[in-house]
């Protein structure tokens, strides 16, 4: 045994020992002893992990003759630090793929939180964890911070623990969020270390069976959301590059799916009354004509000398009469139901009412409506117990208002409905 065995073994006699004790550790003979496939003419080479030493062993072994004897001959070269290098070269390109596959899901998938599911999925893998989760804030204060968990993936045979992690005060775990908030990573390498300096934290988790924890920041559209972590990882060193990743790529997508959400809705939306509008309106239409499951009532409405208004006392007191008048509306009937299809023009569809709330809640309108704006409104209603032709009962309710128009202005000069407006 040469000198740097000696110093790594950190002994001095050896002879007389059996190699299977001195270098294993064994009380019998190895059970990978290769000795059975030396020869005398070439090396027989293998890689061997020395659980005494706890290194990696590059081995080579031949048969020898040593005066008239045959003896085994083995060398051995640490080659640890090569293959950790190579293993921490594999894990880098496993992340790398983790990182575009789940990038590649989030861009995706349409619903984000079915691809938040997925992503958690290919997370607890990659650490080997029992759990990987997102956590998002109902109250981010600094007096009573609390917190759900919104997303949960779990291996085989662990038991799920979102159902009874929702409205978590986050105080329990106050040096967390003293570290999330500023943006700092959550690593828990042994739960025995967190128990002796955080017994109120050691509390919390140990029921969960939680030995080792990572955790980083999630934020929301620039602000503190929550975080995203794994329980019990089975990676030796806290490589917490995939987490930040998708961190990072849950918040561009939330904020970007948050950002198409708000121009579909302003696409929706008429900004004078914030009723529905005309497009909101052909996809009412369109929905309501694929269910036909119900009963329906239409109502077409005109409001009375718009232009007459707006030439006479401008756009502004015409926007104010189309705002007041949308505020009656909406006091007797769901916002939901109601559209401003063109500049004087609004469409009611009101899905499953009963005829006689639905010709009550006409009357009531029309009964205030007079009250306050004397003949503004021109109005048509039709209900039918099914759906089935959305269009034809628009275009009866557009008849029947277009005759209560025309009797109403029979009755009265231009510029009358106006006359009582608030001013």
């Amino acid at each position: 045994l040469n000198s740097i065995g000696q110093r790594r073994l950190g002994i001095e006699g050896f002879h007389g020992c059996k190699c299977h004790k001195l270098f294993q550790g064994l009380e019998t003979p190895c059970p990978f002893c290769p000795l059975d496939r030396l020869s005398l003419e070439s090396f027989y080479t293998w890689e061997h992990t020395n659980l005494v030493l706890g290194r990696h062993f590059l081995v080579k072994d031949k048969l020898i003759s040593w005066g008239e004897r045959t003896v085994h001959l083995e060398v051995a070269v640490d080659i640890t630090t090569q293959i950790e290098y190579t293993k921490n070269i594999q894990r880098s390109l496993e992340i790398e793929r983790t990182i575009v596959e789940s990038a590649r899901i989030l861009r995706q998938e349409k619903q984000l939180s079915s691809a938040v599911d997925r992503v958690l999925s290919l997370v607890g893998r990659q650490y080997g964890a029992d759990r990987a989760y997102t956590f998002e804030f109902d109250v981010y204060s600094e007096d009573n911070p609390r917190l759900s968990n919104t997303h949960e993936w779990c291996a085989p045979g662990v038991v799920p623990q979102r159902n009874s992690l929702q409205h978590v005060p986050f105080g329990e775990l106050r040096p967390w969020f003293e570290l999330l908030k500023v943006g700092k990573d959550v690593i828990i390498k042994d739960m025995v270390l967190v128990r002796e300096q955080y017994p109120e934290i050691h509390a919390v988790l140990e029921p969960q069976n939680i030995r080792r924890l990572f955790a980083v920041p999630l934020h929301l559209d620039g602000q503190p959301g929550g975080f995203i972590g794994v329980d019990n990882p089975r990676m030796d060193e806290p490589d917490l590059s995939l987490l930040h990743s998708l961190a990072y790529f849950i918040d561009v997508e939330i904020s970007k799916r948050r950002a198409a959400e708000e121009l579909r809705f302003l696409g929706l939306r008429d900004p004078l009354t914030g009723m529905g509008n005309r497009n909101a309106y052909l996809a009412a239409c369109r929905a309501l004509k694929d269910r036909a499951a119900g009963s329906l009532g239409v109502i077409f409405i005109d409001l009375n000398d718009l232009k007459y208004v707006n030439d006479t006392f401008g756009h502004e007191r015409g926007d104010e009469y189309i705002r007041t008048l949308s505020g009656l509306f909406l006091k007797h009937f769901r916002s939901r139901d109601i559209f401003r299809i063109g500049g004087d023009e609004f469409v009611f569809l009101c899905e499953n009412m009963p005829e006689a709330l639905f010709n009550a809640k006409i009357r009531s309108m029309l009964k205030e409506g007079e009250e306050r704006f004397p003949r503004s409104i021109a109005l048509g209603a039709v209900w039918g117990r099914q759906a089935e032709n959305v269009e034809s009962m628009v275009q009866e309710a557009d008849r029947l208002m277009y005759a209560e128009k025309q009797r109403q202005k029979a009755e009265r000069g231009t510029g009358e409905a106006f006359g009582s407006f608030p001013k």
